[in-house]
């Protein structure tokens, strides 16, 4: 982010802003000289797209372990877990087993 176009939400001041540092989703973060308090200007989502639930879900139900699961699509496997149980709770309507597009199984 510019210089010039980082503004400080509360106090509404664009100079004097210091970086101090990152979040855990890796947006840049900035405290204000003046009012002293600590701002993130565009912070990033983070999480797991719908999409790679469904992957997830998807290879549950093919017979793989939560811990493979995790292992072959980099997540935690407490991850794939819950999602497990929540979709068993749910039902499993939205997920298209025959669906194999990394070519895992």
């Amino acid at each position: 982010m510019d210089k010039e176009n980082r503004k400080r939400p509360y106090c509404g001041a664009t100079e004097h802003q210091h970086s101090i540092g990152k979040t855990k989703a890796g947006s840049k973060r900035f405290r204000c000289v003046q009012c002293k308090l600590d701002y993130t200007p565009e912070p990033k989502e983070w999480g797991y797209t719908d999409e790679e639930k469904s992957d997830a879900l998807r290879l549950l139900l093919l017979g793989n372990s939560g811990r493979a699961v995790g292992k072959a699509l980099g997540m935690s496997k407490a991850n794939a877990y819950r999602w497990g149980k929540e979709a068993q709770k749910g039902g499993l309507s939205d997920v298209d087993k025959s669906r194999n597009k990394r070519g895992i199984l």
